[in-house]
Parts: structure tokens; C-alpha cells; sequence
């Protein structure tokens, strides 16, 4: 079966049957109670919507969920909307609902509304997915101690998987099947890191997403005025991930990384945090990959291996269309 346009009343049976396959999961939020409300919003795009371990539907879920938590709040809701081509297999719906009530289920939130539009054949790419996400934060913010020369970067995850594996897909390399797409809910984990340390060493936590850990610095280094100096030794980059990126010309650090977050923290509580994060199974490759430094002419320098430092350019990024 497949889905009929908003002309012929596509979109109401399509939010009725996205509601149904969500099963236990889709209803109200729970109270927030006793703590800050947090709202998170985005839009996800992934070419192609369907790959080799997940689909779009997983990675909005833990996309959402992992900014709220990036975010100091937990969890605990999120809304859906799904934007459709007509024409598509009402299998392939199934399957992206099936895949949001596991990540929700997996992340311990619930899908507190849904909506659905259905465009005609090929204005959506099959289709795209807009998020809402509500989190709460128990505890008041704790005021920010600025980075300083010297705090330590901290990345929780082996970078550009997601990327190798999408465009892997894409080109019809083959190397999907031995590189994990990496979208997992990092909750956990961060509850664990923010455990190890006290509140003031932990300068900030930034998910690495689309435009990999060079957005991620150099969003960074805007916000604060920081110089930050990375170690390319230092890089968590699985093997087969960078043969494929290498056989596609994308660059690890430019290559859009999922379930990673960027730590800054204190040089004196770094060993603390990376035991704290390693001991988590999503963290078992997390790695130390560069400082803080004073502000200079490159906001975010580059240390090859025996090399001479370079700007390491945010804006270099992999193909669009990732997540």
C-alpha cells in the first residue's frame, strides 16, 4: 500500500496510523515537576532516509534527546512531525515508527504528539522529520566557570561514523556493513560524566552532529573568544571509517559524527571525566584531543603528526544532506 496526497486526505491517515504503530509510547507528557523546563527544535534530513543500521526516524529520537541532555535536562518527551512523499510504501512508514518507539523506548521518553503532511512525489526526498524535544532540569543551572588556556577537549565517541556509513550507502561502497552509524542516546553517559567531576570543572558539553567536530570547534571558539589547539594523533577515528572517508576525500573531523559530545573541562579533572566516560559502554573510545588555548589569528588550529599547525576550518564540511 502506498500513501495518497493531502488532496486526498492523505495526511489524516497517515497522522492516525503514525499514532497506532507508535504504540505505547505516544501519549501525554509526564508532569514537569520540580525542575526548569527545556525545549529543544529541529529538523532532520538524511540522505538516504534509510540506511544500513538505522533509519531517519533514529537518529531524529537521538538527536533530540542528546541535546537535551548536552543541555543539562533529562528527557522526557518529544513531539513528531513527519513531512511524506506521496507514493511511498506505507511499509517503509512503519518501519521509521517502529524505529522512533525503540530510541524512545531505549531513551525513556514519550512521542506527545504527531503530525504528518504528504507532499507529491518527489518534494521530500521520500521523507523528512521535524522535532521537538522536552527535557527538565532538576537542578538550578550552575553559573558557567569561562574556559581557560590550558582546560582540555574531550570527545566521547570515534568520529565521522555516521558520515562513512551514510555516504557509504549513497555511493554503494559496501564499507556500511563494517561501520557502525553510531546513533545511540547519551543520557547515560552524561549523567555519568557530570557525576565524576564537580560542576565548575565542566566548562561545556556541545553534541558533535552534522558538520562533525570542526562545526562543533568552531562554533565553540565563536560563542567563547577561545583559541582551541586539536592533536590529530589524538583523534578517535575507527579504521575501516576512514578508509571509506578517505575513498570519498571527507576529512574525519569534517565528517558528520552521531552519539559524540564535546566536553571542555578543567586540565585538573580531565583524567577523572575521560575514566567516568570510558566506563560507560557508548564512551569506550573516548578520547583527549586537544586544549584551550589564548586567542590568536586561526580560532582553531590543527597539530598534524610531525607537522606544522594549520586552521582547521569549520566550514569545510562533509557532503549536505547527512542528518
Amino acid at each position: 500500500m502506498r500513501l495518497a496526497d493531502d488532496r486526498a486526505g492523505g495526511a489524516g491517515s497517515l497522522r492516525l496510523f503514525l499514532r497506532e504503530a507508535l504504540g505505547e509510547v505516544y501519549g501525554p507528557c509526564p508532569a514537569l515537576e520540580g525542575g526548569v523546563p527545556v525545549v529543544w527544535s529541529g529538523a532532520h534530513v538524511v540522505d538516504p532516509p534509510f540506511y544500513g543500521d538505522g533509519d531517519i526516524g533514529h537518529a531524529a529520537v537521538c538527536r533530540t534527546v542528546n541535546e537535551l541532555a548536552a543541555a543539562g535536562a533529562v528527557p522526557v518527551g518529544l513531539s513528531l512531525s513527519a513531512v511524506v512523499e506521496a507514493g511511498l510504501a506505507l511499509g517503509r512508514v512503519r518501519q521509521v515508527a517502529d524505529s522512533v518507539r525503540a530510541a524512545a523506548q531505549a531513551a525513556g521518553v514519550r512521542v506527545v504528539d504527531v503530525d504528518a503532511r504528504v507532499v507529491r512525489a518527489g518534494e521530500a526526498d521520500q521523507l523528512y522529520l521535524h522535532t521537538t524535544g522536552i527535557g527538565v532540569r532538576r537542578s538550578p543551572a550552575a553559573r558557567a566557570v569561562p574556559a581557560g588556556a590550558g582546560d582540555r577537549l574531550v570527545v566521547s565517541a570515534p568520529l565521522g561514523g555516521f558520515g562513512a556509513h551514510v555516504l557509504s550507502v549513497r555511493a554503494r561502497l559496501g564499507h556500511e556493513s563494517v561501520i557502525p552509524g553510531g546513533c545511540v542516546p547519551l543520557t547515560g553517559l552524561l549523567d555519568r560524566a557530570r557525576g565524576a567531576v564537580h560542576h565548575s570543572a565542566l566548562r561545556a558539553v556541545r553534541t558533535v552532529g552534522r558538520g562533525g567536530l570542526a562545526a562543533a570547534l568552531g562554533a565553540y571558539a565563536d560563542e567563547t573568544g577561545q583559541g582551541l589547539r586539536i592533536w590529530e594523533a589524538a583523534l578517535p577515528v575507527q579504521y575501516e571509517a576512514r578508509v571509506a572517508l578517505d575513498a570519498l576525500g571527507v576529512e574525519p573531523v569534517h565528517a558528520a559524527t552521531a552519539g559524540c559530545v564535546l566536553v571542555v573541562v578543567a586540565a585538573e579533572a580531565a583524567d577523572a571525566l575521560l575514566a567516568a566516560v570510558r566506563a560507560h559502554p557508548c564512551g569506550r573510545e573516548a578520547a583527549v584531543v586537544g586544549e584551550v588555548v589564548r586567542p590568536g589569528p586561526d580560532p582553531v588550529v590543527l597539530v598534524p603528526e610531525g607537522g606544522r599547525p594549520v586552521a582547521l576550518e569549520a566550514a569545510a564540511q562533509a557532503p549536505a544532506r547527512l542528518a
